[in-house]
């Protein structure tokens, strides 16, 4: 089938030209090679095409009419062949970018506005996901994930460490009152489904805290709103809690004690052949003093 639009192609070079010679040194074919395909053509078909004479060619009824489905082949060839050097010499194009929800409202907005103020011909569409495999197919262009990649077909960018606290309202910091890691296994703690333990760290002293399994969530957002409900407390990266904690809404339990930091990372499907505006894209967030602010960016053990 596919050779079949390579004669295609060839038999619209061939009506342009007017003869097999000059068909053969524009294509650097020799001339019977061409004349072979042209025969190969008609046989797939099981029509003629050409009327042969030794001075000229001249196309039959078939191959008047088939003439014109041949010249859009090339055409579309040609438009195909346009936009793809457009793609690689102008950034414009959609990229598709998948996020966990935190991150996606509280740092990629303000990334993104400027991006898009850079790129006038880029489109962006956003997929909100903790987890995104599976959820979404694999169909993406951009990834971020809390947590180093384990699968090796995709290509991961370490963007930083993430302080982490564990936060609640000033009312249920206050009915609690907290001085040691083990009283947290009292209260109400809101946990995403995949952090089973954290580790709490003070000085040379450490302590391995076992998240309770009774309110889980796969949605950073979601654990955001219960804290902030008054539902119990949370552990969460402080670029999303940062804010509520300055306002007043959020208070951080035991302050001296440091939360085990969370790595985030940008993933992408390949490194090889991507479009001008992916490379922008990547480089854009590599670099971005945003990104450097909100994470220390030494690379991880």
């Amino acid at each position: 089938m596919f050779k079949h639009f390579n004669h295609m192609a060839l038999f619209a070079a061939l009506v342009k030209n007017g003869n097999f010679t000059r068909t053969a040194e524009e294509l650097n074919m020799t001339k019977s090679r061409v004349s072979q395909q042209i025969s190969e053509l008609e046989e797939y078909l099981g029509l003629r095409l050409l009327n042969r004479t030794t001075r000229k060619i001249s196309l039959t009824y078939a191959g008047e009419s088939y003439l014109r489905y041949c010249q859009e082949v090339v055409d579309v060839a040609f438009r195909a062949d346009e936009l793809i050097q457009l793609l690689r010499e102008s950034p414009n194009g959609k990229l598709r970018i998948i996020a966990p929800p935190g991150f996606m409202y509280s740092a990629l907005p303000a990334l993104h506005h400027e991006f898009l103020r850079a790129n006038p011909q880029v489109e962006l569409e956003l997929i909100t996901a903790d987890s995104f495999f599976g959820s979404v197919n694999d169909t993406f262009d951009v990834a971020y994930r809390i947590g180093k990649p384990s699968d090796d077909s995709f290509i991961g960018r370490f963007l930083g460490t993430f302080n982490r606290f564990i936060v609640a309202t000033p009312e249920y910091a206050q009915k609690q009152n907290f001085t040691s890691p083990d009283e947290l296994l009292t209260c109400d703690l809101i946990t995403h489904k995949t952090w089973k333990s954290v580790t709490l760290s003070q000085a040379t002293s450490s302590y391995k805290l076992v998240m309770s399994s009774r309110h889980t969530s796969d949605n950073l957002t979601y654990i955001l709103q219960q804290a902030l409900q008054g539902t119990g407390m949370a552990i969460l990266p402080e670029y999303i809690v940062e804010s509520y904690i300055k306002n007043g809404q959020l208070k951080i339990i035991l302050p001296d004690w440091s939360v085990q930091k969370i790595e985030l990372w940008m993933i992408y499907p390949s490194n090889k052949n991507n479009t001008l505006t992916l490379r922008n894209y990547i480089d854009f967030i590599l670099q971005s003093d945003a990104i450097k602010a909100l994470g220390k960016t030494s690379k991880p053990e």
